[in-house]
């Protein structure tokens, strides 16, 4: 990657050629370059560091050997230099599967140009600049020069660092990347799978696009997250995994559009699984029809709170069916409802007694303190 930012480097000297103009050796042109780069992923660093910037760039020789002269370009061959009265263009190609074509077009005054400098590189993709240049006045040619080998010295630097922030960005994104995925297998939560998840089971064109990129980026994220998706629409086809995404509209709804397979199609299957094999716990919370009538025998007027062995009692076995069948708001959940609320168990004819004595008691109190007030007031 440094070298590639190197020769792009070198290859901005290309936006200084023209047609010679009758200057003394040491003369040159001052020109205005604005320049603006188009690179597919390419850091908001690196971006700043190679283009979309304004500059002040005084030529003097000719600018087609200064850039085949560049120790930069040294692993390059120019070849296609072609000029006419307004307009150059020149093709190089380096090592590693490098090349790159420059196209400037000038107007008849040669006082302003608009340019193209397009390069491929093999490993680290495409990348496009465009530029456009106004002459400003007469410039010292030889000093420019050593001012803008300077200039070009500061650009790779600020790629270099540019690239290692990069690098250590890209390396966190995907460790973060492979955590989430991590947490969404955990948790059945197929939203947190994000990308992977969206375009888990489909084949368009954008979604190709997108996992050949994050591929290229992420590839152990990728194959990891890849992975962990192939587990999630395995498990979401079970008891226990539909179970563990739980009643969540939202999130079945995601599962469903992530593996291909109908939320309420699979609850029907499950269910049918699930009372053959006495899941209880599963049918009372996503099976309406086989709950209810379970629900009455073993939900509907019992207690979880009155001691072991007494008949209304919830049996130790339909402890978790009673209590999702009441979580989950279907059928019986009235009944189950009841059962935290016990009727009071019948007195004894002892206890009977003691508390007809008491009201007795009170009666009669009530009588001689209003007999009380009547001698008060005459009556």
């Amino acid at each position: 990657m440094k070298n590639y930012f190197s020769i792009a480097a070198a290859v901005v000297l290309a936006s200084l050629l023209a047609p010679r103009a009758s200057f003394a050796a040491e003369d040159g042109q001052l020109w205005e370059v604005t320049s603006k780069m188009d690179m597919p992923d390419m850091p908001a660093g690196m971006m700043g560091a190679m283009g979309g910037r304004t500059t002040q760039v005084c030529r003097g020789e000719d600018e087609r050997e200064a850039v085949t002269k560049n120790k930069e370009m040294k692993e390059c061959e120019t070849s296609d230099f072609k000029q006419t009265a307004t307009t150059v263009s020149m093709s190089f190609k380096c090592k590693e599967n490098r090349s790159g074509k420059m196209e400037f077009t000038y107007n008849k005054a040669h006082t302003e140009y608009k340019g193209t400098m397009h390069m491929k590189d093999g490993k680290h993709g495409e990348m496009t600049m465009r530029l456009t240049g106004k002459k400003l006045g007469p410039c010292d040619a030889k000093k420019a020069r050593a001012e803008t080998a300077a200039k070009i010295d500061k650009i790779k630097s600020q790629g270099a660092d540019a690239q290692v922030q990069y690098e250590a960005m890209k390396t966190k994104s995907e460790r973060d990347q492979i955590k989430a995925c991590d947490k969404a297998l955990d948790k059945m939560n197929p939203e947190g799978f994000s990308f992977y998840g969206s375009c888990y089971h489909k084949k368009d064109a954008s979604c190709k696009s997108m996992m050949d990129s994050y591929i290229k980026q992420q590839p152990k994220a990728a194959a990891e997250c890849s992975a962990k998706a192939d587990a999630f629409c395995a498990q979401y086809q079970t008891e226990a995994g539909f179970q563990k995404i739980g009643r969540d509209g939202s999130r079945l709804d995601s599962a469903e559009r992530m593996c291909g397979v109908k939320a309420d199609d699979l609850r029907k299957k499950l269910c049918k699984g699930a009372s053959k094999n006495e899941s209880y716990e599963f049918v009372g919370a996503h099976c309406p029809d086989e709950a209810k009538p379970l629900a009455k025998k073993h939900c509907a007027g019992r207690s979880y709170t009155v001691k072991e062995g007494d008949p209304r009692r919830v049996e130790k076995k339909w402890f978790k069916f009673c209590k999702a069948v009441a979580g989950a708001g279907l059928e019986g959940d009235e009944d189950a409802e009841k059962t935290e609320k016990p009727a009071p168990a019948p007195k004894s004819v002892k206890d009977g007694a003691k508390d007809a004595a008491k009201s007795e008691a009170k009666k009669a109190a009530k009588g001689a303190a209003v007999d009380a007030l009547k001698g008060l007031f005459g009556r």
